[in-house]
């Protein structure tokens, strides 16, 4: 399962919920959480931007979830899955 999917799935979202939240029509979320079809870089920041994670994570590129600028430096932010 792609990490689009299961962000959505964790949080009892379905596709036409996230269409009003994204502006993304729902076949279009669901052709990119089939692999059917890939995002625009924008796309992928949007989408990290609705689940309030990092675009990396979201790729698939990185394991941590989000980073926090402190000082001009990345931190990584642990987040606890329950």
């Amino acid at each position: 399962m792609n990490r689009l999917k299961e962000l959505r799935l964790e949080r009892g979202l379905t596709l036409k919920y996230m269409q009003l939240g994204t502006g993304i029509n729902f076949t279009t979320l669901s052709k990119y959480e089939n692999n059917i079809q890939q995002p625009k870089l924008e796309t992928w920041e949007l989408l990290a931007d609705y689940f309030d994670v990092d675009p990396e994570y979201l790729v698939g590129w990185s394991d941590v979830k989000r980073k926090e600028l402190i000082s001009g430096t990345a931190k990584n932010v642990q987040q606890k899955s329950d």
